[in-house]
């Protein structure tokens, strides 16, 4: 099949995604972490690997630089200086932000927009609706957007969906 993914994820790109997450100043100094994570990504072949054990990888490598570097507290310093609990779910919830770097770098394929719907079915990935919604609109009929953006909007929390999702304008009252 050849390659299919246009592009590599940076490093840079990772931690942006990352650092609402796990704050500037633990990005600073778990060095290599976002490397690694980034490798991962790279590493990723649709026709060889599956979505959710790189999911899982991601999950396992972001839980145990935490656990490392906090002694087991998973307490982290955020950028505005308040200390965050970080708990087991927000992993997950950081893998699958990592995931949608890799989704928007598919190149635009039938069997990429079913690999991805696949795993949002299995897995109840907002990177994997967002992606389907955002990158694969026009491959999907009028109904089945409307659905992707109900499913969206009613089961994932809204700090979430709320910066890329397009939101109808109200009227302009005047």
């Amino acid at each position: 099949m050849g390659d299919t993914v246009r592009g590599q994820v940076s490093t840079l790109q990772v931690q942006q995604a990352l650092l609402p997450f796990l704050g500037s100043a633990f990005l600073q100094e778990a060095e290599g972490l976002c490397a690694r994570a980034a490798q991962l990504l790279a590493g990723f072949r649709p026709e060889r690997d599956g979505l959710a054990a790189l999911a899982n990888q991601l999950d396992t490598l972001l839980f145990m630089a935490v656990r490392e570097a906090t002694q087991g507290r998973m307490a982290l310093e955020m950028d505005n200086g308040q200390r965050y609990r970080l708990r087991v779910s927000d992993f997950a919830l950081m893998a699958d932000e990592l995931l949608y770097l890799l989704f928007e770098r598919l190149e635009r394929l039938p069997w990429h927009q079913t690999l991805i719907r696949e795993y949002s079915m299995r897995s109840g990935s907002l990177a994997a609706l967002r992606a389907l919604y955002v990158h694969y609109q026009d491959m999907q009929s009028p109904e089945e957007n409307q659905t992707l953006r109900r499913v969206i909007t009613t089961c994932h929390e809204p700090w979430r969906w709320r910066h890329w999702l397009d939101l109808p304008q109200a009227p302009e009252q005047g």
